[in-house]
């Protein structure tokens, strides 16, 4: 797991600040798959990443689990490293649900101020309410930042070069790397769509 140890919440402020959480699963469905990986990193409004290292965790599931998979996700948590390191690891859910709720708190004190922010974000809330996981869910906002719904909003009501400029995603599958790409593409978008005229 990784953090950072002295956050200065003055940096945050309360004008709406994002959670950006991304998560590697056993699969897609909430009732039966489990989290393997997750990662944090924390933004103002204006999307200024408050620290650089964020945090992170990988969590130990056995091997007979993972042999559970399906092919698509065998085949990319093995070519991303991601399977040894989830064998190899010794963190629980527990601790790592506690660590995370931890280090969002660190940062954003105050219930109900934050939004989850992300790609695709709902279906990670969606495992996120799940056991040990869901004070983290609790301690933050009922709605979320989606930008995958700001991508197909841009691909259906902006002139197509916002969509064709548009950073291409580096696509790694693993949680870190993916949470960077959707703040990168918020970014992105904020500058081309909604800082317009100012």
């Amino acid at each position: 797991m990784t953090g950072h140890d002295n956050p200065s919440q003055a940096q945050v402020g309360q004008n709406g600040p994002l959670v950006w959480i991304d998560s590697e699963m056993t699969g897609l469905n909430p009732d039966s798959e489990e989290i393997l990986e997750v990662y944090c990193f924390i933004t103002t409004a204006n999307l200024e990443i408050v620290d650089p290292i964020g945090f992170g965790a990988v969590v130990h599931v056995p091997t007979e689990r993972l042999t559970e998979m399906d092919d698509w996700c065998t085949n990319t948590h093995t070519t991303t490293g991601l399977w040894s390191q989830v064998v190899a690891s010794t963190t629980t859910a527990e601790e790592a649900a506690a660590s995370l709720l931890e280090y969002i708190q660190k940062w954003v004190p105050e219930p109900n101020t934050a939004l989850l922010a992300g790609n695709s974000v709902h279906a990670d809330r969606a495992f996120l309410r799940k056991g040990p996981w869901a004070p983290v869910v609790e301690h933050l906002k009922y709605r979320i930042m989606d930008i995958s719904t700001i991508k197909e909003a841009a691909l259906r009501w902006s002139p197509p070069e916002v969509s064709q400029n548009a950073p291409q995603k580096v696509g790694l599958h693993r949680a870190k790397e993916d949470i960077l790409d959707s703040i990168r593409e918020a970014k992105y978008y904020k500058d081309v769509i909604f800082s317009r005229g100012k």
